[in-house]
């Protein structure tokens, strides 16, 4: 069995400055999974610079201000 290496969505935890990535929290193949283990991150880390990511496309971050709630079923404009 081979380990992968690559998935198509990221969670990492960044620097205080966010110049660099401190962690990379999980790798997901699933949007829905993605979205919610970015989720349950900035519940778990708040104040912890915090991006979900497809490659180099940042679909959210936590540095962002949120004026929407978690329970949110959809997005204008968004995925």
């Amino acid at each position: 069995m081979k380990t992968r290496t690559h998935f198509t969505f990221r969670v990492d935890t960044w620097s205080p400055d966010g110049e660099s990535i401190v962690e990379q929290v999980a790798g997901v193949e699933d949007y829905q999974v993605a979205l919610a283990t970015y989720r349950a991150a900035c519940e778990r880390w708040p104040g912890i610079p915090i991006t979900l990511r497809q490659g180099a496309r940042v679909i959210e971050d936590s540095r962002r201000l949120r004026t929407a709630s978690w329970s949110d079923k959809g997005r204008q404009g968004g995925l």
